[in-house]
């Protein structure tokens, strides 16, 4: 069924970094959703509110449910049960482009575009300018497109194709084409993990603007310097159950990850939040696994690591930067020119 046109939220006050609109009306609500896949429970009867005007972290462990109720929030999944509400009144998204229409846009962690398409296609698809013939207006498109990146402090010819930019470029362009869509609510899937510390910037900067516009924001990241920054509440999922929501000024690190992990404070504090392992055991001194010297030719140059026992070891990098590469030469699934494992 298609949803009901989703009337604006009424005005709220503006809100400040760490300081939520509790005055604010809610703009977008889940309650008691369920979802289920082939022998796994993804939620659990979740319940999410969202207020206009709010920048709203949702954090979690990998696999707490985070990525599902996203899905479920902008039409992804349907709930097996529960039910979604926008501005108050019930809706059931059967695709992503009812929530699109009604209001909800999202920018995803790997960009969804089309790389083969200009710049400026990307940004208007579907709902490109006409002219009075009612065909594409291209000059007015291409206008459009370069006032709405320059604003973002992105100088790129919007008639180049999308897919000969870099992938942080990419994902201002993502980012452009969710805020021009006129969206109550904007959902950010790790939002920075593609981009370098200058565009990060310019992304809080968007955020802030948004917020002055009364637009709700959806935070989804697990760099904690960023959530203490931006966002003014949290809700903590673990294993598909909703286990905290409230000010995220009210929690301090060790207690939002104690909420993350489900572990007492002390236990956290005691093994400290790098060298924490799976079952809190301290890191041991032989490694289990050994890297040296990885190479491969225009993907890997000289990688060199070490897994010990009871650890979980981050490897991070921006998009392109040889993250799959490592992991897969690590698996044996990618042969390599040099090194070994």
């Amino acid at each position: 069924m298609a949803p009901p046109e989703a009337a604006p939220p009424e005005a709220a006050p503006t809100a400040t970094s760490g300081t939520a609109p509790s005055a604010a009306p809610t703009v977008l609500e889940a309650r008691g959703v369920g979802k289920r896949f082939p022998g796994v429970v993804a939620l659990d009867d979740v319940s999410f509110t969202l207020r206009a005007g709010e920048t709203h972290a949702l954090v979690g462990e990998n696999g707490a449910g985070k990525s599902t109720l996203i899905k479920v929030l902008t039409g992804v999944h349907r709930p097996d049960s529960g039910e979604l509400l926008l501005s108050g009144r019930p809706v059931r998204f059967a695709r992503p482009s009812e929530a699109q229409t009604a209001g909800i846009s999202t920018i995803y962690q790997e960009v969804n575009l089309v790389p083969l398409m200009s710049v400026a296609r990307n940004i208007f698809l579907g709902r490109e300018p006409k002219n009075r013939f009612g065909l594409i207006d291209f000059p007015r498109m291409h206008a459009e497109a370069a006032a709405l990146l320059g604003g973002f402090g992105v100088t790129v010819d919007p008639r180049r194709a999308l897919g000969t930019l870099g992938i942080g470029t990419q994902q201002m362009v993502a980012l452009a084409r969710a805020v021009s869509v006129e969206a109550h609510v904007v959902v950010m899937d790790e939002p920075t993990s593609s981009l370098e510390p200058r565009e990060v910037e310019t992304l809080f900067r968007v955020i802030d603007d948004l917020r002055r516009r009364n637009i709700a924001v959806v935070y989804v990241s697990h760099r904690m310097d960023e959530l203490y920054r931006i966002c003014d509440r949290v809700t903590v999922l673990r294993d598909g159950r909703h286990i905290h929501t409230g000010p995220l000024a009210a929690l301090d690190r060790m207690s939002l990850v104690s909420m993350m992990l489900g572990r007492e404070i002390s236990e956290v504090r005691r093994h400290g939040l790098t060298s924490f392992g799976s079952a809190g055991h301290d890191v041991a001194r032989e490694p289990v696994l050994t890297a040296t010297g990885l190479v491969r030719r225009h993907q890997l140059d000289d990688v060199s690591l070490e897994l010990y026992p009871g650890e979980v070891l981050g490897l991070g990098g921006l998009l392109g930067s040889g993250r799959s590469e490592t992991a897969k030469a690590l698996a044996g699934a990618l042969s390599l020119d040099a090194g070994e494992v």
